[in-house]
């Protein structure tokens, strides 16, 4: 027999078993995340997750290498992918299928668009109703959003001000609730840095916390972008953390000839950093999630936004998964 051929066999069926698993755990009429009793320190290896962006120099424009890329991150230690809006031209059970012949489920995706002057599914019925169905298809979500706040009505990623959060957290809670109505533990969003820009000395996130329903909104909170605001992850995560319900695994380093600069009007405005794989950066990951307490009741999925810029990033970005895998494995948080 096909060695490669064997190999994927056995992964496949070792991934019917993996997402048989994620649903039972995720089961229920809204198949929320589960919450534990215990009070588990370290990350469960079935957790370990990572958004596909990462790779996206490797899977390449022709997504030739789409399969090399799952190997490599299968084999990094990741088992659940976030994808970032594509397809890669195969229908969402196509792509089901793959993703599971390489060891993998797919439990998230960042639905909605990815530039500005682009329709946003979010903002119609039918849109939304397209959106989940294709999480139920891909992985029957226990969570559906987006990581863009293009298209939603007077929302956008520039500038962020305090009366577009309104608008924004208004637009949420409709999504909110009509996810929750089909079944599922409701929205979520993604943040970047703008959202944590300072108004009256607040930032303007917390607009977001306050106007959206906990019913139907939570948050996928990205801590690299946290920093970069120059907030501290540990505190947002210990004072917030039951709305939140995933987290970006995303290192930076201050560097004043870094290639990217903080938001301004944020904390942190106007300071170089670059991105760095988990571990080798600034972010403190056992403090961080050590606000946390159980880990098991989360989704990590790591993210480096120029993983794959060799310039930046010469190792490439499957070492970077394997560095941010192995970073993952070896925390053991100290409960505060």
């Amino acid at each position: 027999m096909d060695n490669n051929v064997s190999r994927r066999t056995l992964l496949g069926a070792g991934a019917g078993v993996l997402a048989t698993g994620a649903l039972a755990t995720t089961g229920g009429a809204a198949m929320a995340s589960p919450k534990h009793g215990g009070g588990s320190s370290t990350i469960p290896a079935d957790r370990i997750g990572l958004q596909i962006f990462t790779v996206r120099e490797l899977i390449g424009t022709d997504f030739k290498n789409l399969e090399i890329a799952l190997e490599a991150v299968h084999d990094a230690g990741v088992r659940e992918l976030e994808l970032a809006g594509t397809y890669y031209e195969k229908t969402t059970t196509q792509l089901k299928a793959l993703v599971q012949s390489y060891g993998l489920r797919i439990v998230s995706n960042h639905f909605g668009p990815r530039g500005a002057g682009l329709p946003n599914p979010w903002a119609t019925h039918d849109g939304r109703m397209q959106i989940f169905e294709d999480a139920q298809k891909l992985g029957r979500f226990p969570y559906v959003g987006t990581g863009s706040a293009f298209g939603f009505d007077g929302g956008g990623f520039g500038p962020f001000t305090g009366e577009n959060m309104k608008v924004l957290a208004d637009q949420f809670n409709k999504c909110g609730e009509h996810a929750v109505k089909q079944g599922f533990g409701g929205f979520f969003f993604h943040n970047h840095d703008s959202e944590f820009k300072l108004e009256n000395g607040s930032p303007i996130f917390n607009i977001l916390l306050e106007r959206t329903d906990p019913r139907y909104v939570k948050f996928e909170v990205d801590l690299g972008w946290v920093s970069v605001a120059g907030e501290d992850p540990y505190w947002w995560i210990k004072k917030h953390g039951k709305r939140f319900i995933a987290f970006h695994i995303k290192d930076i380093k201050w560097d004043p000839n870094g290639n990217r600069t903080a938001a301004a009007g944020t904390r942190a405005g106007g300071k170089k950093f670059r991105f760095v794989d988990v571990g080798k950066g600034d972010v403190d990951w056992t403090r961080t999630l050590s606000a946390l307490n159980d880990l098991r009741d989360y989704r990590f999925f790591l993210e480096h936004d120029d993983a794959g810029n060799l310039a930046l990033n010469p190792p490439g970005s499957a070492n970077t998964v394997w560095r941010g895998c192995s970073a993952l494995e070896s925390i053991k948080t100290r409960r505060k």
